[in-house]
């Protein structure tokens, strides 16, 4: 990822103004209409702009008030967290981490910008002694959060695409506006778990490695603590990645000449890719990747990966569908074959001692999770000098045959 410009909300991101927002709303409410605020009516306003807070709120205390009452309301709110502010907050309120942050992305020459609903920013960061490249004005985005109207505004405003950039937000509604503008998002808390985000983390003071492993890959993994990574974006955090063209498949598809005609007409394609995290070959720990396998067909032969048994031949492994349609192809040293369905959501286990191979039989790629014992290692060779006792095949009317391998049969009646 070439990221050149970070984008971040303020609050619960960059500072923590949660409880002048709280008792600034507690006041307003017991003031004009005797309720008492509640923290689970607080947080139906967190990323969200203030008038739409306001009505929010009205609605769920079921306040009986036109627009132009609510609108009086919000700016008493407003005058009310203006003052709460100027009494109260300091550098004190800067949340961990973000000062590091801050400075790490400057030294790298990565821009930074500011998308805060709130009017109030600018006063803000400047009580707070931040600084910013470029500050949103939300009093000229059309759509607040959840639209991804501010993030698009910061992105323009630096001329760079949505690929560039990374934006952190601690509230579901701003992760939906970061991933609506087609950026990579950091959610703050596990609230945002639901929403989605490419990396959660569990508090602020865990956004310097982050943005370092953004820009450098990550370090070290943490095999012994435990850790997290977001292989659905293997470019965004640099997961090593391994391809296999045709070119290098040419002898696992029965029908050799139509894979050398496809060669031959100047085209290789990739077949399947995987990313994986190596984990360390001791006892007890466990490898896991995501392999996608592309649609496609050579002669009738359905793309498929090499296929392996393990090193260690006692050894299952387990793959979880992400996204598209196959089967996981298996069968052991005895002539047992069995085929299991690859659905999203669906987990196929190859049980130790088979050997097995994923094949794509849709149109879209065929995206799996995988894991197994990381000292098992790979047996390549027996399957590509072998090959499979199965064939799948694209039948002429688009459906799917299994069928007998006729090289196989021939080799086990020698």
């Amino acid at each position: 990822m070439h990221l050149r410009v970070a984008v971040f909300d303020l609050d619960g991101v960059i500072v923590s103004t949660d409880t002048f927002h709280f008792e600034a709303w507690k006041r307003l409410f017991a003031k004009r209409w005797g309720i008492v605020h509640t923290p689970a009516a607080e947080e139906l306003t967190k990323g969200v702009a203030r008038f739409e807070c306001m009505k929010l709120l009205a609605r769920y205390y079921g306040i009986r008030a036109d627009e132009e009452e609510l609108h009086r309301a919000a700016e008493e709110k407003n005058r009310i967290y203006q003052q709460l502010l100027q009494e109260q907050l300091s550098p004190a309120n800067i949340l961990p981490g973000i000062p590091q942050t801050l400075v790490l992305l400057k030294e790298r020459g990565v821009r930074t910008a500011l998308a805060s609903s709130s009017r109030n920013a600018p006063f803000i960061i400047n009580r707070l002694g931040l600084t910013f490249d470029y500050c949103v004005d939300p009093a000229a985005i059309p759509h607040g959060k959840p639209a991804p109207d501010i993030y698009l505004a910061a992105m323009d405003h630096f001329g760079v695409s949505a690929q560039e950039c990374v934006g952190v937000e601690d509230a579901v509604s701003g992760v939906a506006s970061i991933l609506a503008a087609g950026m990579p998002a950091i959610g703050i808390g596990p609230a945002v778990i639901a929403a989605r985000a490419d990396v959660v983390l569990e508090t602020t003071a865990q956004l310097p490695q982050t943005f370092e492993e953004l820009l450098d890959g990550p370090r070290q993994l943490d095999w012994a603590g435990g850790f997290c990574a977001a292989l659905a974006a293997p470019a965004r955090l640099r997961a090593p990645t391994e391809q296999r063209r045709l070119s290098q498949l040419t002898g696992y598809f029965e029908d050799r000449r139509a894979a050398e005609n496809i060669l031959a007409s100047g085209s290789d394609p990739l077949v399947y890719e995987y990313h994986q995290l190596n984990a360390p070959r001791d006892p007890g720990d466990v490898a896991f990747g995501v392999t996608t396998l592309y649609p496609g067909v050579v002669g009738s032969e359905f793309y498929m990966t090499k296929g392996h048994f393990h090193g260690v031949l006692e050894t299952g492994e387990v793959y979880y569908a992400l996204q598209g349609s196959g089967l996981l192809l298996t069968e052991d040293r005895h002539r047992h074959t069995r085929w299991l369905p690859l659905a999203p959501g669906r987990a196929a286990y190859a049980a130790k001692g088979f050997a097995h191979r994923m094949v794509n039989t849709g149109d879209e790629p065929l995206v799996c999770f995988f894991a197994y014992r990381a000292d098992a290692g790979h047996d390549y060779k027996t399957i590509e000098q072998s090959g499979f006792r199965k064939l799948v095949l694209r039948t002429e009317g688009g459906g799917v045959s299994i069928q007998d391998n006729p090289k196989k049969k021939q080799e086990e009646e020698v």
